[in-house]
């Protein structure tokens, strides 16, 4: 120590530790300090400290659409839930303060800003975010990856269809799914287009599936799985487990639920437990770890002053269905839009609010307020709450 000046040195014990408890994103920032701290942090003892620690910790982030940009945005700020009853105010448009820029990044459009939102997001997985197009013909291209970590983004080659396998009488909707192969450690990227061909008085519905390798940049197109998919058109991405094993889809009328095998490169076809009016009840589902998924099931029209119960079932190895405990009652709520496998669900109540409500306790544990935004979370598929790590390597 000479004058007021002083230096503390810490352990490199002390020194992995916090490090290991950082976002994923400060990590790649924090390569550039040192030599050392790059190794480190690029080692694989590292990476598995690391998801033991900050991998664990009950934060989430969030995914919003801003109507004023036309744009997704990326909170790359953890919000925790760990104060009861806590109203935190987060902005997310413009016209919410100065700090918005410092908590979310934007991800690129292929929207104009007069259109109307006619595409979807689905990740993270491994660090990516796709989003893509989901209207038009298939070979209009329309999808990119983003690793919002990197703040990288690439723009996938166009998956190549043949003229006669669609027509101008054919509707086709894309969604998409990520996975990993478990043998090959190869990441995937799904892509379902489901159609419906109309001639004369018929009406055929079906599906064709590409796959995507981010590794080699390359389409391949996956054979008919007519079996699992005939007279089946899918609307709607639920996810991914965790591990990558499957992806997810449901069906536009409710009733079935689409598992893409990635190792085996085949659907498994599981009904939805019980038939739900669509035109009555909305259906949920949420992938949980990398075995189980769990569906809500709530009213499409709410009464104002009405309370509600959510409906619970767990679908375990995509073999039985049990119901679980409803949750609720809530007021004023109009939706589930994720899930904390701490017996938590995030909902919306009103136009501007995310509840964070803990089912075992019947307590609500947090409440954020998405203010100064120029849409309502009531709109379709405006708002995700999810877990974001990113990958270390």
């Amino acid at each position: 120590i000479k004058g007021n000046e002083s230096t503390v040195y810490f352990s490199e014990e002390i020194v992995e530790e916090i490090l290991s408890r950082l976002p994923v994103h400060s990590l790649f920032r924090f390569k550039a300090v040192s030599k050392s701290w790059n190794t480190l942090i690029s080692s694989p003892s590292f990476a598995e400290s690391y998801l033991n620690n900050y991998g664990n910790s009950n934060n989430f982030v969030l995914l919003a659409f801003d109507q004023t940009t036309r744009k997704w945005k990326l909170s790359f700020t953890t919000f925790g839930t760990s104060s009861p009853s806590e109203l935190t105010t987060v902005a997310v448009g413009d016209g919410g303060g100065g700090r918005a820029d410092e908590k979310f990044i934007e991800l690129p459009t292929m929207l104009e800003k007069t259109r109307r939102i006619k595409e979807k997001i689905i990740g993270p997985f491994n660090g990516f975010i796709c989003i893509y197009r989901i209207l038009g013909m298939p070979r209009m291209g329309g999808i990119t990856l983003c690793n919002p970590n990197l703040r990288t983004t690439e723009t996938l080659p166009i998956c190549t269809v043949t003229d006669n396998e669609f027509s101008f009488r054919t509707s086709v909707i894309r969604s998409m799914g990520f996975g990993l192969d478990s043998v090959t450690k190869e990441i995937k990227l799904v892509q379902i287009l489901s159609y419906i061909f109309r001639f004369k008085d018929a009406i055929k519905k079906g599906i064709r599936v590409d796959i995507y390798s981010p590794s080699n940049k390359t389409w391949r197109h996956v054979p008919d799985d007519d079996a699992a998919t005939s007279d089946t058109f899918i609307s709607r991405a639920i996810g991914s487990y965790e591990d990558g094993s499957f992806a997810h889809w449901i069906d536009n009328n409710q009733s079935v639920v689409l598992s893409f095998d990635m190792q085996k490169e085949v659907f498994v076809r599981t009904p939805i437990p019980i038939e739900y009016d669509q035109f009555k009840h909305k259906v949920k589902i949420f992938a949980k770890g990398s075995s189980s998924l769990v569906l809500f099931a709530y009213p499409r029209e709410r009464v104002t002053g009405k309370n509600y119960l959510f409906e619970r079932w767990e679908l375990k190895g995509l073999k039985h269905w049990t119901r679980l405990t409803r949750v609720g009652p809530f007021l004023g709520v109009t939706k589930p839009v994720g899930a904390l496998w701490r017996s938590r669900v995030i909902v919306v109540r009103g136009k501007t609010k995310l509840v964070f409500y803990d089912y075992s306790t019947q307590q609500v544990r947090r409440i954020y307020d998405m203010e100064g935004n120029d849409y309502h979370l009531n709109c379709s598929d405006l708002i995700k709450v999810l877990e974001y790590k990113g990958i270390l390597l």
